[in-house]
């Protein structure tokens, strides 16, 4: 079973979390494009184009104790938030949205929720080896677009790990991310597990090179960025 959908397992983990993950605090959080020293549109005749809200959420950091999810997945899920913000400024395809991130952690107030599309990263955990492959959970119809839009683009940029069934259980529904999300009204909220660490396949195309560039670039190709 996975850590999110194991019986009992409440918002962010299960029973085989290890509360003492030495990596809960270990890196700091870059600033996100928001906190930048971006420099804001220029005045003039033209109108400001309009500028849409990512928030990403990485998925248990810098909580110590209780559900502090599998070990290594904070490291993972920062290098991700990391990568994000690096890519968000990069010059895109002509006539492309324009985007803007905010890069949040684990236990967050409702309004750093809202924006435009919402996307929590994770990585899964069991205690069977074999266990592995990817998957995405989802509230309704606007999360599932976007979450059909990040797997296949996955699958695109290399990931050769393969797909869980999508679900949306009992369990993942008590999931704070998607729930707050939704509750802030942001209309394209999904949660992603981009892979088992506790696998050896899944954990080489995770944490080898380009590992951490395949969530990112699936997810900027699935929101057109």
């Amino acid at each position: 079973m996975t850590h999110e959908h194991e019986p009992g397992a409440e918002a962010e983990g299960g029973p085989e979390n290890d509360p003492s993950l030495p990596d809960a605090a270990d890196c700091p959080v870059r600033a996100t494009a928001e906190e930048s020293d971006a420099p804001p549109w220029p005045l003039d005749d033209e109108e400001a184009p309009v500028v849409r809200i990512l928030v990403v959420q990485m998925g248990h950091c810098f909580r110590t104790s209780g559900a502090t999810g599998t070990p290594g997945e904070q490291a993972f899920v920062k290098a991700v938030a990391d990568a994000c913000v690096e890519d968000i400024e990069r010059p895109g395809p002509p006539g492309r949205e324009h985007w803007r991130l905010r890069v949040i952690k684990a236990d967050e107030p409702l309004e750093q929720y809202a924006g435009d599309a919402f996307v929590a990263f994770h990585c899964d955990g069991s205690t069977r080896p074999d266990a592995r492959g990817a998957s995405v959970g989802y509230p309704n119809a606007a999360g599932q677009s976007l979450a059909q839009a990040w797997k296949h683009a996955y699958e695109r940029h290399g990931w050769s790990g393969g797909f869980r069934q999508d679900n949306y259980t009992e369990n993942l529904k008590k999931y704070y991310g998607t729930r707050k999300a939704v509750e802030a009204g942001n209309p394209r909220a999904f949660i992603a597990e981009c892979g088992f660490l506790t696998n050896a396949g899944d954990k080489a195309l995770l944490t080898g090179p380009g590992g951490v560039d395949r969530v990112v670039r699936a997810l900027f190709e699935a929101l057109g960025i």
